[in-house]
Parts: C-alpha cells; structure tokens; sequence
C-alpha cells in the first residue's frame, strides 16, 4: 500500500475524501484551525493544510487508481510524468501525529511552532517544516511539491531578488 496525491476541485476536498471513501479507498485530508482578525474580531477558520489537494492510501497493484480521477470533487492524481506521484511514508506519520485523533485538525499553537521547527531545522524535512510555519496556502502547497520532488516556478517580488540576477 501506497500514499498518493490527488488533486481536487478548488475548496471541494471534503467532497472528494466523502466519495472516494464510499468508494473503499482511505484518505488523510489535513487541516488547520487558524485564528484571522477580522473587522469582527478574531475568527477561528478551519483550511486546508494543502489546499485543493489530500492524500490517498491505495494499492496500485489491486486498486484501479484510474476510477479516482472520475470521483465527485476530483480533478486527478498527482503525476510525475506516467507515475502517479507517492509520498513519502514520514510525511504522512507526521501528519497523522500532529492532527487530532477526532477531527483531523493541526492546531498551530505556539508550541507546535516551536516543536515543529526544532523537529525540521536539519534532515530530509527541512523544507517540509515551512509547511506548519506558514499561514499562506500556496506557500504550504509549493512545500508539498518539493517534498514530492518536483520543483516549481515561483513568482518572487523584485525586492526579493538579488541585483545581481540578470532579467531572461
């Protein structure tokens, strides 16, 4: 058994997880409560830690991964080339330890922050610990891709460029 990405319908995830768990598969759909100030105070909202995409578990040599792509909610998989794109065993056990066991919530308190960025400051998750330290979706979204490999363009504002990078 395998962990996949899928990716989903703009803000339809938790139809996707529904759909494809009638259909036997089983999902890991990370979120995150985040507290917003708003004109009305603070608000507390629940996002997506990866926006537009979850994790599906599946066996690839039983499991019809092309029926995924047809689910309610589901735009596709995430491939790399012909090769549906896996994660990593770890990234998916540190999702599941950080989430509450009811709601599969993270809740960002200080001390996660803390913990997380200690528990990612050197090895293989370096990159991967900006995910929990970031309140910006598309960052958190750039993150996971990396950690999948596949590196992406990025749009940068000019005062973050150095001056000495010369314009293509």
């Amino acid at each position: 058994m395998k962990w996949y990405v899928v990716n989903t319908r703009p803000r339809e995830e938790a139809r996707a997880v529904e759909h494809l768990t009638r259909e036997g598969y089983q999902c890991l759909y990370p979120r995150i409560r985040r507290t917003l100030r708003t004109t009305k105070g603070l608000v507390d909202r629940v996002d997506s830690l990866f926006p537009n995409y979850l994790f599906l578990h599946a066996n690839p040599m039983t499991d019809n991964l092309a029926r995924v792509r047809s689910t309610r909610g589901v735009r596709n998989l995430v491939r790399f080339g012909l090769e549906p794109a896996e994660v990593p065993p770890e990234v998916i056990d540190e999702l599941q330890v950080r989430a509450d066991k009811q709601s599969g919530v993270i809740k960002l308190t200080g001390q996660t922050r803390q913990e997380v960025a200690a528990k990612f400051s050197e090895g293989a998750f370096v990159d991967f610990g900006g995910v929990f330290l970031t309140s910006d979706g598309s960052e958190r979204v750039i993150l996971l891709m990396r950690v999948l490999g596949d590196y992406n363009k990025v749009n940068l504002p000019e005062e973050q460029l150095d001056g000495r990078q010369v314009a293509a």
